[in-house]
């Protein structure tokens, strides 16, 4: 698939680290993260002109393929390219998008079909991907499990090397490269981190004082390549011979330092000039060099200026929308021009790099594609088996469920605010039908809208994999309480909070269910309140305003005391419906749809719910 570099075989220096730290992971208590992601959709770059800055057209879901109206590659010249570069990165777990709601973007199942479309034009593919692969929060079994699956779906796409970044080392990257690049047969995709030491021994002052060699500490399999190298020289799929060099910026080392003492950083002039010449002696002689920067944008212009022989860095995405158009660095000495590229956040976007030889030298194309709707697998279970990444995210889900992950997630979990504040009440979740005795025209409101059916959805509707009722970060916004004491569980043991019901708003009512008189236990069931007289605005004047555009909205006066309950509720909302996982969410044109007796407002000022 790639040649080789001329490395030193590999020892066994990491398998005793690794089966240490496979034990130690054995007897960690596991941390809980709740996670969740989004939509939009694709167009044409042109590098050379526009700046870093330039925001992406919101996406025309009648014309899938284009964004702005422009379909993808327009400008292109009509030629195949010699050679495509796929560029992705900073996926951070997302596996596939999360929510209910369309239109969303990203997922690996998209980015599988898309790269197929690729070869499916005769286009010569080759993948990188910058790192932070794996999730930021939360050390646990299901974050290494992600990574797991996240590469051997790297591997399926036939990516050639990814990146180490900051996240890697926050969940423990000896664990991550004992989950997949040990148990990789010596394959690609290659891990690259060439300014990577390990085995630090520090003074009192936490200066390191001496490192252990390279080779031995990334050792793998006798007589295989090192665990994590410099750079890969890629000559598969008949494609142009291509560089790939993997390094770590200053900004992030000093953040990888504060979480791993036993690593450090070498300088990056010195390891960038020995892979340069690396390549140069390399067979192939590679006519692209791609370098994957775990750095900002600014600090790789600073590499661009030092190092003209990249025409292409990939460097993080300060944002989670991507700029449309790559940076263009023109080198103030030679006039090389090279492309630093971002490509966003949780795998939403990737780009693409079409790289044409011409008598004048490579004529460079950047194309930014959000993975759209258009990009899913057809119904059909020919699409669906030929898609190689959707059985592996089934075979994850079904992991998830064997292993009973679900269960970590209820471990150690915090208190509600309203239980601290009440700690002689020992306040615990009691489920909906417990409040509908006393509440029923509320509770009828609440059984007719989805929140009654959400725990089903992840149950019937969930699919891509399905199984999802097994899956924390899912069933966080489908149940009760999850996220805190006495929540939710699992449906056997606590099938009175299945589904998203009353208490995720109100908080813990077994206190107001034993005692409703008591005005403190009650003050307790409606948070948003700082004053017992703030109150939402009417039903009517919400509906009134979900006819408004944003503009129009602002021109609305609405009583200060109830613009801050609308916000602090809205904030309640947004946890579960956030930007990614229901991007049409509107506050206005969803709460009504859940009004009810006790949001009733009164005292409103004139025209106000009119």
């Amino acid at each position: 698939m790639s040649d080789m570099q001329n490395t030193e075989p590999g020892r066994t220096g990491l398998f005793i680290r690794i089966a240490a730290g496979l034990l130690i992971l054995t007897t960690l208590a596991v941390g809980t993260g709740f996670y969740f992601m989004d939509g939009r959709d694709p167009v044409r770059a042109t590098a050379p002109t526009t700046p870093a800055t330039t925001p992406v057209p919101p996406a025309n879901p009648s014309t899938p393929g284009t964004v702005g109206g422009i379909p993808l590659f327009a400008g292109w010249p009509k030629n195949a390219p010699d050679s495509v570069i796929v560029i992705s990165g900073q996926t951070l777990g997302y596996l596939q998008p999360c929510g209910c709601s369309k239109p969303q973007l990203g997922g690996l199942e998209r980015r599988y079909n898309f790269i197929e479309s690729l070869k499916a034009k005769g286009w010569p593919v080759v993948a990188v991907d910058l790192g932070d692969v794996t999730a930021p929060k939360g050390i646990t079994e299901q974050t290494y499990k992600k990574y797991e699956y996240t590469m051997k779906a790297l591997k399926e796409m036939e990516y050639a090397a990814v990146g180490v970044g900051q996240y890697e080392f926050a969940q423990q990257l000896l664990q991550l490269l004992a989950r997949f690049t040990l148990n990789n047969d010596d394959k690609p995709p290659f891990l690259l981190a060439g300014n990577l030491v390990g085995g630090v021994q520090r003074d009192a002052e936490g200066k390191p004082i001496k490192f252990e060699d390279r080779a031995k500490f990334f050792a793998g399999a006798p007589g295989s390549r090192p665990l994590v190298e410099s750079y890969e020289v890629v000559t598969a799929n008949k494609t142009l011979p291509i560089g790939v060099v993997g390094t770590v910026g200053p900004s992030v080392a000093k953040k990888v330092v504060s979480i791993d003492k036993e690593v450090d950083f070498d300088s990056n002039t010195k390891v960038l000039k020995a892979a340069i010449a690396g390549m140069a002696a390399h067979k192939a002689k590679p006519e692209v060099r791609v370098l994957l920067y775990q750095g900002t944008p600014v600090e790789a212009e600073k590499i661009a200026e030092d190092f003209p022989e990249f025409q292409v860095i990939v460097c993080q995405s300060e944002e989670s929308e991507p700029p449309q158009f790559p940076i263009t660095h023109v080198n103030a000495k030679t006039k090389e021009k090279t492309l630093i590229i971002q490509v966003g956040h949780k795998g939403r976007y990737i780009g693409v790099v079409g790289v044409f030889k011409t008598q004048a030298g490579l004529n460079l194309q950047y194309q930014l594609v959000p993975l759209g709707e258009e990009h899913l697998t057809p119904e059909n279970p020919e699409a669906e088996k030929a898609n190689k990444v959707l059985a592996l995210l089934e075979q994850y889900a079904a992991d998830v469920k064997k292993d009973d992950l679900l269960s970590l997630y209820v471990k150690n979990r915090p208190m509600h605010a309203a239980q601290i504040k009440n700690p002689k009440d020992d306040l615990t979740y009691v489920g909906s039908d417990a409040c509908m005795k006393c509440h029923a025209a509320e509770y009828a409101v609440w059984s007719k809208t989805k929140h009654a059916k959400g725990y089903e959805a992840l149950e019937k509707l969930a699919k891509r994999p399905s199984l999802q009722q097994f899956n924390g970060e899912c069933v966080v916004c489908h149940t009760v309480g999850f996220e805190y004491a006495s929540g939710f569980e699992n449906k056997v043991k606590t099938p009175q909070l299945l589904h998203n019901g009353c208490e995720n708003c109100h908080g813990p009512g077994s206190g107001h269910a034993k005692d409703p008189k008591s005005k403190t236990l009650l003050a307790a069931t409606v948070p948003w309140r700082i004053n017992p007289n703030d109150k939402l605005p009417t039903k009517e004047f919400m509906e009134g305003m979900a006819k408004l555009d944003g503009i129009e909205r602002r021109k609305v006066d609405v009583n200060a005391v109830q613009m801050k309950v609308v916000d602090t509720v809205t904030a309640m909302c947004t946890k579960c419906h956030d930007s990614e996982n229901d991007p049409k969410f509107d506050f206005y044109k969803y709460m009504p749809q859940i009004y009810h007796g006790g949001l009733k407002a009164t005292g409103l000022p004139p025209g106000v719910g009119k």
